[in-house]
């Protein structure tokens, strides 16, 4: 029966690596654009744009940041429940082997 079906607990530990990441990294693209001032870097329009990009970029970021953060937790819960089961049904089929029932 477990032939068909198979769950990498051990691929979803690693994605789960791969979100924490990328918050990360987001996190540090966050603290250095807060360091980066939009002014003068050309005309009035220009040093507005860039403003109006880093508010935006800022808000989106965190953002990301935040549901990245939700899903890495997602996803461990989700690898904490398939070996919760796997060792369920482990012990089952044990159970039942050793009462005669895997004969």
């Amino acid at each position: 029966m477990t032939d068909y079906f198979k769950t990498d607990t051990a691929e979803l530990a690693r994605f789960r690596t791969t979100l924490e990441n990328a918050r990360a990294e987001l996190d540090n693209v966050r603290t250095w654009m807060r360091d980066v001032s939009a002014e003068g870097i050309g005309t009035r329009e220009l040093d507005a744009a860039c403003a109006e990009f880093h508010e935006h970029w800022t808000y989106g970021s965190e953002q990301l940041a935040e549901l990245t953060g939700k899903f890495a937790e997602g996803v461990n819960q989700s690898r904490a429940d398939y070996e919760e089961v796997d060792r369920a049904l482990e012990e089952g089929f044990r159970k039942a082997a050793a009462q005669g029932g895997g004969k």
